[in-house]
């Protein structure tokens, strides 16, 4: 009888899924884009984000998608035109000591004549729902509007805060000097050593993650800066210009230390490393505050850790995808964390995925400073 109800279920569920994919079909056809076809996406691209430069776009579209996926909905028939897109740019996630390759949800665009008609929503739906059953622990991405992603079951991740509320000044005699290819390997080994020491989720970094960085940096006419204490490699700035010939800003992209310092004492740095380079814009300080989604509970619970032990027996509501609805005891602790499915009598509270996500993540600090 087990076994039957096993399998009822497993039909019911496959019905469901059969039933929301005609819908969203009604409205166009959803597929993952071929290599040979994804620079076909740069009209919409162009249109969505008039903001980017064409050396930019030139940049993205040459490096970015060599490995990423692009999502698409197209007309159906004799409309071949891309409706909506959503690219999944990888990135090598450390999770608290153990390497995942996390998508990074970017680009995230609706051609304007087929905006409100709810086309985005059902491509998002299907991303989710492949990521899903590929095991992928979650996803994030930097919100234009978090009001709407955070009806797609997206939540900011509680703790990304990179800078110290105390001042910690920076020694006053750094040195300054332009990275190029030769250094890639250093500023990787120096990054790791620094995000490893201070964040429980980062980006690892290699040779090629800042050989790309370099060339997004020239795209945007910027660049990076070594910052070295009697020879030592004590940090890294990298920033781009937006009409600082005019002056414009200087949009810092990234200022790591060896150092903890405070938000303010790293404007007045920013500024200082640029005047030395001859910059006299104004320098502007960003941070990427994402949103996480938890995409397979199941896969997400034993990457975790937390100095404060977690116990929840939760119901758990997940209104896209079926795998993460259910009853679960999630234990937390410093080694590391563990789910089981438990009965309905025993779930002692009900959240929503989003809800859930604030509470996995609480303990977690994040740095995931990334723009594409």
């Amino acid at each position: 009888m087990r076994r039957m109800r096993e399998a009822g279920r497993k039909e019911t569920l496959k019905s469901r899924y059969m039933q929301g994919n005609m819908k969203e079909n009604m409205q166009g056809h959803i597929r993952y884009l071929g290599a040979e076809e994804k620079p076909a996406t740069r009209a919409l691209y162009e249109a969505a984000f008039p903001e980017d430069s064409k050396e930019f776009t030139d940049y993205y579209y040459s490096w970015k998608t060599k490995d990423n996926e692009i999502i698409v909905m197209e007309g159906a028939c004799t409309d071949s035109s891309f409706h909506v897109m959503i690219h999944l740019n990888p990135y090598n996630v450390c999770i608290n000591g153990q390497a995942v390759e996390i998508p990074y949800l970017v680009a995230v665009a609706t051609a304007p004549e087929q905006r409100r008609k709810g086309k985005m929503g059902a491509v998002m739906r299907r991303a989710l729902r492949d990521m899903g059953r590929k095991g992928i622990p979650f996803t994030f991405l930097l919100p234009a509007d978090p009001a709407y992603y955070k009806g797609q079951g997206f939540e900011f991740f509680p703790c990304q805060e990179p800078f110290i509320a105390h001042r910690e000044s920076i020694a006053a005699n750094t040195d300054c000097q332009i990275a190029t290819a030769e250094d890639v390997l250093q500023m990787a080994s120096f990054a790791n050593r620094i995000l490893g020491q201070r964040y429980g989720i980062y980006i690892r970094r290699d040779a090629y993650y800042y050989r790309r960085a370099l060339e997004e940096l020239r795209a945007e006419h910027g660049n990076a800066v070594l910052l070295k204490n009697h020879g030592e490699l004590c940090g890294i700035l990298l920033y781009g210009l937006d009409g600082a010939e005019h002056g414009g800003t200087a949009e810092v992209r990234e200022l790591m230390l060896e150092q903890e310092v405070s938000q303010e004492e790293a404007g007045r740095f920013c500024q200082k490393v640029l005047e030395s380079q001859g910059i006299m814009a104004e320098p502007k300080c960003t941070i990427s505050r994402m949103m996480v989604r938890i995409t397979d509970l199941l896969s997400l619970a034993p990457y975790l850790k937390s100095r404060k032990p977690v116990s929840l027996a939760v119901k758990v509501k997940d209104a896209i995808i079926e795998a993460n609805n259910g009853c679960f005891r999630i234990d937390i602790e410093e080694t590391g964390g563990s789910i089981e499915r438990i009965a309905p009598a025993d779930a002692e509270q009900e959240m929503d995925i989003a809800r859930l996500a604030e509470e996995l993540f609480a303990d977690t600090a994040v740095y995931l400073n990334e723009w594409v």
